[in-house]
């Protein structure tokens, strides 16, 4: 009997990694790392291994590329010895199950806190706009600061920084990497009209604001290969304090897409909130496009496509068969169902008991498996 889920089960090449299926795992904030040394331990070697199977791509938890570009406590880094150190045992057993393993990049600007930066410093970002909300520090939760705009000579630095850590992320075992350009952190607030009030070359139009975006990828690009380089965007995201669609978000897709095409990266990933049960978990009340955005920007991007957003197996064996995409990234899913290829393959019954916070954090993370790696592996009947 052929398997369900027959073309998201084909093999693809992605980059220069020969991948045996398209059941690619998103990343996902556990923050379940080493409070002190904020990097992999066991648990996280474990649950990355267990999630390694069949061939497919794994992209790693958001890690800072530097300490001043921290987000939240427990959340791993990429620029000291010790964490590529940490971050290589995760990768070999990763490539030890025959999976591939993509780093996501993921400077926070102003999703930050002084307390969480060196010597007390207040995060950075396009301009002076605070966040609503709170950030997690080691006290608990606590509400964000006004961040400190950069000054013009400052964002060269701001680009060297993240393809220093791209370099760093090669060290460490990975395939190559993914910026984060989502979820309002810093390269999604450079896109943002909300978050970037800038007049200069940075800010204002379309163009300008994708400025610092681009030229994060082309750092990339030259200190790792193109192959080696993926981007997560995520216009339409209502995190960080930013209320989106924004009326230009569209316009940023349609600028975006052939800017990235003709750089000939491993791959886009276009997150959403379209799809149920996704944004009615995150309390929203309609999806955050009226339009399928997906279907939107694939006619303006012709590269490899990852999409990402919500998205049950069904519609994503839709969407690579109408070629809307080349992958889909599963996050939840993969949660409570470590051996998500297998099962997807065996035409078996999920276990859907990942949607849920309760399991999603944990206050001792390098101790307790609880909802992290202590779900059970179905033993796929193929």
């Amino acid at each position: 009997m052929a398997p369900p889920y027959k073309r998201l089960l084909e093999p693809v090449l992605v980059g220069d990694s020969q991948l045996q299926h398209r059941v690619a795992m998103s990343p996902m904030t556990r923050l379940r790392n080493h409070p002190d040394l904020e990097a992999p331990g066991d648990l996280n070697v474990l649950y990355y291994s267990q999630r390694s199977s069949n061939g497919g791509l794994i992209i790693s938890e958001g890690t800072y590329p530097t300490p001043d570009s921290r987000g939240y406590i427990r959340m791993p880094g990429i620029w000291s010895p010790e964490q590529i150190k940490a971050w290589k045992r995760v990768t070999d057993a990763v490539h030890a199950k025959g999976g591939v393993i993509f780093c996501q990049l993921m400077p926070a600007g102003r999703i930050s806190h002084s307390s969480l930066l060196p010597d007390g410093m207040l995060p950075v970002a396009p301009s002076a706009v605070k966040p609503s909300g709170l950030v997690h520090v080691k006290e608990g939760k606590v509400p964000y600061e006004v961040p400190r705009a950069l000054e013009l000579e400052e964002i060269p630095a701001e680009v060297d920084k993240v393809a220093a850590s791209a370099t760093r992320a090669i060290e460490a075992g990975f395939d190559g990497i993914e910026l984060h350009s989502g979820n309002g952190y810093l390269m999604q607030q450079f896109l943002a009209k909300e978050t970037n009030l800038r007049t200069d070359e940075y800010g204002g139009s379309v163009e300008n604001r994708a400025r610092f975006v681009l030229e994060v990828v082309d750092a990339c690009v030259k200190a790792i290969g193109s192959h080696r380089v993926g981007i997560k965007l995520q216009q339409g995201v209502t995190f960080s304090g930013l209320v989106e669609p924004e009326d230009d978000s569209l316009d940023q897709l349609a600028y975006l897409g052939p800017e990235l095409e003709r750089r000939d990266l491993a791959y886009v990933c276009m997150s959403s909130l379209n799809y149920d049960p996704y944004y009615k978990f995150l309390g929203l009340d309609k999806p955050n496009f009226e339009t399928d955005v997906f279907q939107f920007f694939r006619k303006h991007f012709k590269g490899t496509l990852m999409i990402n957003g919500g998205i049950q197996p069904q519609k994503a064996e839709e969407y690579v068969e109408e070629g809307t995409c080349d992958l889909v990234c599963f996050a939840v899913l993969f949660i409570a169902n470590a051996n998500l290829p297998q099962l997807l393959a065996a035409g078996q019954e999920l276990n859907m008991g990942g949607w849920t916070t309760s399991v999603w954090y944990s206050k001792d993370p390098m101790d307790d498996p609880k909802g992290y790696t202590d779900w059970p592996l179905v033993e796929a009947a193929l």
